[in-house]
């Protein structure tokens, strides 16, 4: 209960304490209203006020301050409008309640969104993409859900409040009987709800190992149907499908114990207590009628408290799960930098500089410069600490010893939004978005002229190929792009690089995987944009020595320049 409390009165961009007072006043009203049948009961049987209780006393000074008799006719149209202010209230409260689970599943989203992609890079490196989009789509409309039922779950604790206290005002014995009776149920079906609590646990654990292992299989399906190497693979998702079965199962005979055997005991004490109270309470039978209506309300209420809680315990470990994400990635912010404006000048030059993963010496006391307008090719074999230099430049990274500076200034000194706005990148591990050809380039900026765009796609040899495609392009691309060749997606990236006019192109491997052929004409494209943009290219491929100004060679962590090949003169 205590976690439905901190969820209720701690969700962001809602009013919790508007709903509380809905709530107090409709769960007053309603046991009011509950109780206002004692004078209509009497009224009806032709008998006398009620000695044991002063209830009737305060609806007739009520109907007289209204300037009403205490008739019939007037009690039940008090009791109509006490009903109809309850059902007012409960509505504004519990619609509002109902709105801000919306709010908070939105807010939840747009927070892990902001937060994921605020997180420096080594927070990327530790998460699982289908751990992500889990909590994205699952996680946060069940944690919507634990916000609706933890509201209704107070809303219930109100209204038994409500009836305890109307009851102690009518008969205190009954109310007493009705709050044993209560905490008789809630102790008996406890284990139920902790039962249910962690099964649902397990539920949002096991859904997230689920989905994260289909993410990475689908990610390398070509790969695992090439080989026909998925059916291990599968065994071990059919192992965690049993698992969430298991908890699935758990969950179902939780529940439905708790509503049926609360259903049993909440008719036993009933009878019990209208027994006892009419053969050892000598209790009218007008007030047995009202007390039993009370009796029972609690009762019931405590039960359907009982069935609500259960309910929000299965679903409150969505929004501890994901709260935790948001939490460590919070954690995890990237570091403010300076404040400067970004100059590249004459380019950019590392000084010295070395780091290490984990503690593993990466690079070490590298020394290199990178010329403005001309292209700077890192070559080596894999693990040499190319793409390593790369994140150094990009600001993923921070040196552990040296300086890189941008134009003039330390990199540590310049804002760097503004620098990473300078940059056009094209990764190593490319796949496109499902989605069309324009906006994998555009990535859905509507500012971006309609000049630019065609620039680029000249700039990048998409057009090449662009009037062979059936709605150009409108095209769609298909999942991570498979309906194109690797040329055409390695061009639409670097189309999707340089649209913004950037001020440095960053090539990372590009042609590491296509054919000869392929990889002269991409690299001949990229000769032709010296002098518009400073180039950075990573690769272990001979080709791109041809159009190298500048050539380091990085091999265990150090960099040795060396000279370029001459360049074939153009035909």
């Amino acid at each position: 209960m205590r976690q439905m409390l901190k969820i209720f009165l701690a969700a962001e961009g809602t009013k919790p304490w508007v709903v509380l007072l809905c709530l107090v006043l409709g769960g007053m009203a309603e046991a009011i209203g509950i109780g206002s049948l004692l004078p209509i009961a009497s009224s009806l049987l032709n008998e006398g006020p009620s000695q044991s209780s002063g209830f009737n006393s305060l609806i007739a000074n009520t109907l007289k301050a209204l300037g009403m008799n205490n008739s019939f006719g007037n009690l039940v149209l008090l009791l109509v409008l006490i009903m109809v202010i309850r059902s007012l209230l409960l509505f504004v409260a519990m619609t509002y309640a109902g709105i801000s689970g919306a709010r908070v599943t939105i807010n939840l989203r747009r927070k892990l969104i902001k937060a994921v992609f605020a997180a420096r890079w080594s927070f990327y490196a530790s998460q699982s993409g289908g751990r992500l989009a889990t909590a994205i789509s699952n996680d946060a409309t069940r944690a919507g859900d634990a916000y609706n039922m933890s509201a209704t779950a107070v809303a219930m604790s109100i209204q038994i409040m409500a009836y305890a206290a109307i009851a102690l005002f009518i008969n205190w014995h009954v109310a007493i009987a009705g709050i044993a009776g209560g905490s008789l149920i809630a102790l008996v079906t406890a284990r139920l709800v902790g039962l249910s609590k962690r099964a649902g646990y397990k539920q949002t654990d096991r859904v997230a190992a689920l989905t994260t292992n289909m993410v990475d299989m689908l990610q390398n399906i070509k790969a695992l149907k090439s080989m026909k190497r998925y059916d291990a693979m599968i065994d071990n998702l059919a192992v965690l499908l049993r698992k969430l079965k298991r908890a699935l199962y758990t969950q179902s005979i939780a529940k439905y114990g708790l509503t049926y055997g609360n259903d049993i005991l909440v008719a036993m004490l009933v009878g019990l207590g209208a027994y006892l109270a009419h053969v050892y309470g000598r209790i009218s039978l007008p007030e047995l009628m009202v007390f039993g209506l009370l009796f029972f309300q609690v009762i019931s209420y405590v039960s359907k408290l009982l069935k609500q809680v259960q309910m929000a315990a299965q679903v409150e470990s969505a929004h501890v799960r994901l709260t935790e994400l948001i939490n460590l990635a919070e954690v995890q912010r990237e570091p403010e930098t300076g404040g400067k404006l970004p100059s590249i000048g004459k380019g950019c030059k590392f000084e010295n500089v070395s780091f290490s993963h984990a503690n593993r010496p990466t690079v070490r006391s590298i020394n290199l410069e990178i010329p403005v307008n001309r292209v700077t090719v890192l070559q080596g074999p894999s693990g040499a600490g190319k793409t390593t230099l790369i994140d150094l430049l990009i600001g993923f990274h921070r040196p552990d010893k040296g300086a890189i500076s941008i134009g003039k200034d330390n990199l540590t000194d310049i804002d760097m939004a503004a620098w990473r706005r300078m940059i056009g990148y094209v990764p190593q591990e490319l796949a496109l978005f499902h989605d069309s050809i324009r906006n994998n380039i555009t990535l859905h900026e509507t500012q971006i002229p309609e000049t630019d765009l065609a620039r680029a796609l000249a700039l990048s040899g998409v057009n090449d190929f662009l009037d062979q495609l059936p709605d150009g392009l409108e095209t769609d691309v298909g999942e991570f792009g498979g309906k194109l060749s690797g040329g055409q997606r390695q061009r639409i990236a670097l189309a999707r690089a340089l649209v913004k006019n950037p001020k440095v192109l960053i090539l990372d491997e590009v042609t590491s995987a296509l054919d000869p052929e392929t990889e002269a004409a991409i690299v001949a494209n990229i000769a032709k944009l010296r002098g518009a943009f400073t180039i950075v290219a990573i690769t272990h491929r001979p080709a791109w020595t041809t159009i190298a100004d500048q050539l380091y060679h990085l091999s265990n962590g150090k960099a040795a320049q060396r000279k370029p090949v001459k360049r074939k003169p153009k035909s």
